[in-house]
């Protein structure tokens, strides 16, 4: 019982690894944190059409229980902008704006609550639905999610959010456009409205651009020059709230605010599950893309740094992070590309940074609120087209796609591997190239012993010193498959010349070795490590073992191991 208790819950024990490491681990500073959480938090909440106190909320439950149960130790959870949106979507669907404008004091309120309950309950279907994919053992799923389809799906709701943003961006009240076509919908009812823009709101709008986007490149461009990333967002709630404060912008030119953040936190309350048939709809893909979105980012950070993620643990982890944030009123929520990319620039590696991020939100719930009393609301508008700036550059990105094949083991002698590739390279079995190719190195993380994927324990024979993977099998491989080969090549680099192991490869049709080319795979290895036939290799690699033992350092320069 302990032992699956335990394994439901891994990060307690990275956890206690940051803590002992302390010095190692450098915990993100509140500039790093304060930016990259409670401001976005309040922005998305826009997106789902509620209150931007409830995006503090979501910014914070939910990274509190993803840092226990997750096992993405880089990854920040929260407030995501493809799930607000589809959230805001539900919302304005089942709770419309009234066709009656200015509403009263106690109207609105009761308008929020009802939004917010729908937004709740979509959160608690969404969590449920993955809960029950955890209990169905379906992380698999995340093997067939390419990368395509991931960057297909954000870059198209960065187009959408840009242009749900407008009618904020312009001071117009607009009610938002929902169902088919929504996009051009509200294209033309912003130029239809177009003479009617606040002139002080497109001024705020104009010049938060004009500090976020650039603020944001330098920050890109000069990352590694940069003691600390510029806080933009910081510097711009600052001088906007200044700015409406000190000119009474709000009633002087009607310029919407963010007004009152109620202090502390909200009282657990169910969900009304008599909205869960109506919400199902929306409840089923967004389950969906989060799981989506969270394994594909957890995933790219797992081969980044070297360790191994569990999708059922993962859908157990969103599932309760869902379920169980819903019950203090948060919508929907996943794990956050910009924030996770903050927060490892800014030194993270546990899930421990998570746990930092919640200390910063904790603060602006208790004790910091009323300072964005007077924040525009069109600062916040500005800050979410800003944060889809890496969405935005993705597109040309788009064509790509991500093949990757199972290895199968054929034939090994002696300190020579010869690895071969049966089958063109696809999605289906993505993972399965890296982790193969290094249990047959015994580059895993196991020493003596490891445990071949989807097999059983067993000890590792003579060490390898030369594999030749054999690529005559490989009838297809298109750019994203060629770049998978050429990233897994970039990664074992090092640990394959700190093990003395040289790679060759072997018999690639021209169709391939074109691909591998353009791809990259010149520039990390030589023209010497490339073979016409298996035997060619073979015949090279066991002529340069013979030479080893006497002129290792000279073999070792030929073959260009490390490259």
């Amino acid at each position: 019982m302990r032992h699956d208790l335990a394994s439901l819950m891994p990060a307690p024990k990275s956890l206690r690894r940051a803590f002992k490491s302390w010095r190692l681990d450098k915990a993100p500073s509140p500039q790093h944190t304060f930016p990259s959480t409670s401001i976005p938090g309040m922005a998305f909440a826009l997106l789902a059409s509620v209150p931007p106190v409830f995006g503090l909320y979501t910014s914070f439950f939910p990274v509190l229980i993803y840092s226990l149960l997750g096992t993405g130790r880089h990854l920040s959870t929260g407030t995501f902008a493809i799930l607000s949106l589809m959230t805001g979507s539900a919302v304005e669907r089942l709770v419309p704006e009234p066709l009656v404008g200015n509403l009263s004091g106690t109207e609105k309120e009761q308008l929020d609550a009802q939004r917010v309950g729908v937004a709740a309950a979509v959160a608690f279907g969404s969590g449920a639905l993955m809960l029950g994919m955890f209990v169905l053992q379906l992380g698999v799923l995340s093997t067939f999610l390419s990368e395509p389809v991931v960057k297909a799906l954000t870059s198209g709701v960065a187009l959408h959010v840009l242009v749900s943003q407008l009618p904020s961006l312009l001071g117009l009240s607009l009610p938002r456009q929902i169902g088919c076509f929504s996009l051009f919908k509200t294209l033309a009812a912003v130029l239809t409205a177009l003479p009617r823009s606040s002139p002080a709101e497109l001024t705020i709008s104009a010049l938060s651009l004009a500090l976020l986007v650039p603020v944001k490149e330098l920050n890109v461009r000069f990352r590694d020059r940069l003691p600390t990333p510029i806080p933009g967002e910081v510097v711009m709630v600052l001088l906007a709230s200044v700015l409406c404060f000190t000119s009474s912008l709000d009633t002087r030119y009607h310029v919407q605010i963010v007004g009152l953040l109620p202090g502390g936190f909200p009282q657990p309350l169910l969900p009304n599950l008599a909205e869960l048939p109506r919400i199902l709809a929306d409840s089923l893909p967004i389950a969906l893309v989060t799981f989506a979105v969270s394994a594909s980012l957890a995933s790219i950070y797992a081969d980044k740094y070297s360790y191994t993620i569990d999708s059922n643990q993962e859908l157990l982890a969103h599932g309760a992070s869902n379920l169980i944030s819903s019950l203090f009123s948060c919508f929907p929520n996943s794990a956050t590309l910009a924030t996770t990319s903050l927060l490892v620039d800014a030194g993270g590696k546990t899930q421990l940074a998570g746990l930092f991020s919640c200390i910063v939100v904790l603060s602006v719930l208790l004790w910091l609120g009323p300072f964005f009393y007077y924040l525009p609301k069109a600062v916040l508008a500005c800050i979410n087209i800003s944060s889809m700036r890496q969405m935005f550059f993705q597109m040309q990105e788009l064509p790509q796609l991500w093949h990757i094949s199972r290895v199968d083991f054929l034939l090994q002698v002696p300190g020579l591997c010869i690895l071969s590739y049966p089958t063109p390279l696809y999605f289906g079995t993505r993972g399965q190239f890296r982790r193969n190719l290094e249990w047959h190195l015994g580059l895993g993380e196991g020493e003596k012993e490891t445990s071949k994927p989807d097999g059983p324990t067993v000890a590792v024979a003579e060490p390898v010193r030369v594999v030749v993977l054999d690529f005559s099998g490989v009838t297809f491989a298109d750019a994203a498959g060629a770049r998978e080969v050429v990233q897994v090549r970039e990664r074992l680099a090092s640990r394959c010349q700190d093990a003395r192991i040289h790679l060759l490869l072997a018999q690639c049709n021209a169709s391939v070795l074109g691909t591998l080319t353009r791809a990259g795979l010149l520039d990390r290895v030589t023209p010497d490590q490339l073979f016409v036939s298996v035997q060619d290799a073979a015949a090279y690699a066991l002529g340069s073992l013979v030479r080893g033992s006497s002129t290792r350092s000279e073999s070792q320069e030929a073959l260009g191991c490390g490259k």
